[in-house]
């Protein structure tokens, strides 16, 4: 056991108090921001529910799209994965909000400035999918008659409920931030951590989200794609931003620079010795 010197154990728990409020001002400070940010995006999907009918068109629109460039095969992924679609119900629905909430806290606790900028990229993300959510209500295949896709996590009941007084949006399909965000959680996830087994399964989470997402009847092939580039543009937004910033505080410290620069008194004329 360390014993520290009677004039040094006051400093220790000075630090330790300092710490342990940095600490707690950091938690406090994100739980507002998520605790205000996120139910206002959902507000806004609860309160921008679009027409059935507009929707269903949105969704025929999207599955032309797919047919013109031969990606319509969600009925054939759904039947292919068989009974793989049971393990597939279950991580579409542990490996959203549970492995996001898991991943954000190691990286609060071990890598705070990673956990910041996925807090940043999810956020940025959320602006823009919200936006074609309001603007493009899309029906998932499995509420499209006639596609024979079925409803495997049972979401029946979740289009009609309600999450803290706010309606559930069932035409918030497009993009897929199930994929967007799987992208965002990978490619922060992969940067904070050097072992081999979280870097493999961090590469392969958005693919395997990806592939559950539509063989469980949610979303089309297409909405991946969207959610992908939903979360690209995030992270060029966000990097833009940080450029834009690192530029204007460099030309601030070179004005301060030129400003603190002392100036030269002009010579004395002394007059000439007699």
């Amino acid at each position: 056991m360390v014993s520290y010197p009677l004039t040094q154990r006051p400093r220790l728990h000075l630090r330790t108090a300092h710490l342990l409020g940095t600490r707690a001002r950091f938690a406090l400070t994100e739980l507002m921001l998520w605790a205000s940010i996120y139910p206002a995006y959902l507000a806004i999907r609860g309160l921008t529910i679009g027409d059935p009918d507009q929707a269903l068109t949105h969704a025929t629109r999207l599955i032309d799209l797919e047919r013109a460039l031969d990606l319509f095969h969600e009925t054939a992924l759904q039947q292919l994965v068989g009974s793989a679609v049971g393990f597939l119900s279950v991580y579409y629905m542990i490996g959203f909000a549970p492995l996001l909430v898991t991943v954000l806290g190691w990286l609060a606790i071990r890598h705070p400035a990673h956990y910041r900028d996925l807090r940043s990229l999810l956020f940025v993300s959320l602006g823009i999918a919200v936006f074609f959510y309001v603007l493009y209500p899309t029906a998932p295949p499995r509420l499209v008659p006639g596609l024979g896709i079925a409803d495997t996590v049972g979401m029946a009941g979740h289009d009609t409920g309600s999450f803290a007084g706010i309606r559930i949006n069932p035409y918030a399909a497009m993009p897929s931030m199930h994929v967007g965000w799987s992208v965002l959680l990978a490619i922060v996830g992969y940067r904070a951590t050097s072992n081999r087994l979280l870097r493999a399964f961090f590469v392969a989470h958005p693919l395997l989200m990806a592939i559950t997402v539509t063989a469980t009847g949610n979303h089309y092939f297409i909405d991946s794609i969207a959610g992908a580039t939903a979360a690209l543009a995030a992270l060029t937004m966000v990097a833009l931003y940080r450029r834009s910033r690192s530029s204007a505080s460099g030309a601030r410290g070179s004005i301060k620079s030129l400003q603190v620069v002392p100036s030269i008194p002009p010579a004395c004329n002394e007059p000439a010795a007699a």
